[in-house]
């Protein structure tokens, strides 16, 4: 028998999996999720994923597919932005708290004269956060970045760069706090 919120759950994710996204057993997107000017497909939730409400995401196809792959069990705060032009992942079990933005491409500034409206994106490049890490509050994970299994990015943090497994990281640019023992 279906519970009140793994209804509700089903319901919210309508517009998504209709725009696309291939969506897991038990997985929920909490209601405000941009769904009328976005592009779904190659969202990918693994079972037992919840998404808080008021989340952005967006999969930018630039002449190849993009995806966003969360894996199962991952819970994700309110107000974040996953944006992709190439793969975000997600491993099982992360905890990615509110006001987060993990981006794996910028606008083109490099143009003379051109605005940023008009200048387009740079080329995606991948970003991992392996399984059972922590990605805290107002932080953000830009392009390339590669974090090891069981990783804890601290609140407010700006990560340029990869770190390895059981890293404990913060800062602006992030750096290498402490590792878990």
């Amino acid at each position: 028998m279906y519970s009140f919120v793994s209804i509700v759950g089903k319901l919210l994710t309508i517009p998504a999996r209709l725009k696309g996204a291939e969506i897991g057993r038990s997985s929920m997107m909490g209601p405000g999720y941009d769904w009328l000017n976005v592009d779904l497909k190659g969202l990918i939730l693994k079972n037992n994923v919840v998404i808080g409400r008021n989340a952005w995401i967006e999969i930018i196809n630039q002449g190849k597919q993009p995806k966003i792959i969360i894996d199962s069990g991952t819970q994700i705060g309110r107000n974040v932005l996953l944006s992709a032009s190439d793969q975000i992942s997600l491993g099982k079990k992360c905890v990615i708290s509110y006001n987060v933005s993990i981006i794996d491409h910028d606008h083109e500034l490099q143009k003379i004269g051109v605005s940023p409206i008009d200048s387009g994106l740079t080329k995606g490049k991948r970003i991992s956060i392996g399984d059972d890490s922590f990605i805290g509050a107002h932080s953000f994970i830009l392009k390339g970045v590669s974090l090891g299994k069981q990783s804890v990015v601290a609140a407010n943090s700006v990560v340029t760069k990869s770190f390895p497994s059981y890293s404990v990281i913060a800062g602006s640019p992030a750096k290498l706090i402490k590792k878990i023992q």
